[in-house]
């Protein structure tokens, strides 16, 4: 009985350990209103309480529309998760992983590794 509780709280130290790694390498999230839309590049402006509001690239709109129905637009909120892309010129952007309107669902956008 006793090494049964010892397997069973070492297992627990172990899930334990994968959460907290997990929390910390968690991506940024940005959510907010969208102010602008640009489609060259594919970026948004969202008002998310910041002076400028933060420019979100890689936003896939023909897939959002053609695929999940989903048209954004100017005022609407959304979520998104996103990581930092170094660009060849050494300029820092964010650059979207995943999107989620109205909170109702995620939609993948690419990779956030």
């Amino acid at each position: 009985m006793k090494s049964t509780i010892t397997k069973l709280f070492l297992i627990l130290v172990i899930v334990m350990s994968f959460v907290a790694v997990q929390s910390v390498s968690a991506e940024p999230f940005v959510e907010g209103t969208i102010d602008e839309i640009s489609t060259r590049p594919n970026m948004v402006v969202v008002d998310d309480g910041t002076d400028d509001g933060t420019e979100v690239y890689g936003v896939r709109f023909k897939y959002l529309s053609n695929q999940h129905n989903i048209v954004l637009y100017v005022d609407m909120y959304v979520y998104f998760e996103v990581y930092e892309y170094e660009c060849p010129d050494g300029t820092t952007k964010l650059k979207a992983c995943e999107i989620a309107v109205e909170k109702d669902e995620w939609i993948p956008l690419r990779d956030c590794q």
